[in-house]
């Protein structure tokens, strides 16, 4: 879903929060959120997203402000 989305997404930068609640939104959601954690990391691992330069708000994270993510 990650990949789907970064490559839909492209040239755009996204956050971790925008992908987690569209899966959530398809059905495709863990019991625990911060298993997405270990999907960004492989992904980015394998060269198909980096971190981008834009911070977002986030939501579930007390409007904490961390760097999105891009299509790499």
């Amino acid at each position: 879903f990650l990949i789907a989305y970064a490559r839909k997404h492209k040239g755009q930068a996204f956050s971790a929060e925008h992908v987690t609640l569209a899966a959530q939104e398809k059905g495709i959601a863990p019991d625990d959120l911060r298993a997405w954690g270990a999907v960004f990391t492989q992904a980015a691992r394998d060269g198909h997203i980096r971190r981008s330069e834009v911070l977002f708000a986030r939501a579930m994270g007390n409007g904490s402000l961390s760097p999105g993510w891009v299509s790499a």
